[in-house]
């Protein structure tokens, strides 16, 4: 069942995966928040050139509004033992269509950020963000946050 005012078809579990990189460490951690009532869709274009076919598959994602959300310029000011509390989107965080509980460490083969994106690539599952919009704010109806990957 999907949130209060929100089509039916808000209907899925997703798994956000935040990156940070420490400035002073250059230490990379991700951070994860699992959300509800979310829309998942598979896209795809189809372009013609010549003889040559080219296709071109991604995501579309919509969160609902939440108040664990932060931009990205005020999440990356949080001490690290809060970051998980909340989550924020930008260009390179992943999320993963259902909840995951796989933990993402980029110095431990089998567990860096490839290895849980080649894990459900496959099975169209997962996407790396490309473009993301906040889509709240007044006057909007089915406040949101929209994103693409691949």
């Amino acid at each position: 069942m999907s949130k209060l005012g929100y089509p039916e078809w808000w209907e899925h579990t997703i798994t956000v995966y935040n990156k940070f990189t420490d400035t002073q460490t250059d230490v990379i951690r991700w951070f994860k928040q699992v959300i509800h009532d979310c829309f998942w869709q598979l896209s795809g274009t189809e372009l013609t050139v010549g003889k040559t076919i080219l296709n071109s598959k991604s995501i579309i994602c919509r969160i609902p509004k939440d108040d664990k959300f932060m931009e990205k310029q005020e999440w990356i000011k949080l001490p690290n033992d809060q970051m998980g509390n909340y989550f924020t989107l930008s260009q390179g965080d992943i999320i993963v269509k259902g909840e995951c509980d796989f933990v993402i460490d980029e110095y431990t083969k089998g567990y860096r950020s490839s290895d849980l994106l080649g894990q459900y690539r496959e099975y169209q599952a997962c996407m790396e963000i490309t473009e993301w919009s906040n889509n709240t704010g007044a006057g909007r109806c089915l406040e949101h946050y929209f994103m693409t990957g691949k």
